[in-house]
């Protein structure tokens, strides 16, 4: 089984806030790992206006295999 982990960045509005794992960023940011995932989605951006909402788009994904980037 490979365990997938990726790399995400994290921007409010137009402004970049941080940028790491899921994990890190939940735990720093004091959110679950769920909600970051679903911030990542395009339902959530239906949902919400651009300006001033937490965004969360994945940059690369990494495998036991290798790097890929998204």
């Amino acid at each position: 089984m490979n365990k997938k982990n990726g790399c995400y960045a994290l921007y409010r509005g137009d402004e970049f806030v941080d940028v790491g794992n899921l994990n890190e960023l939940a735990n720093k940011y004091h959110t679950s790992v769920k909600t970051l995932r679903f911030k990542a989605t395009p339902t959530y951006a239906a949902r919400t206006s651009y300006s001033d909402t937490i965004r969360v788009y994945k940059l690369i994904e990494t495998t036991s295999g290798g790097e890929k980037y998204v």
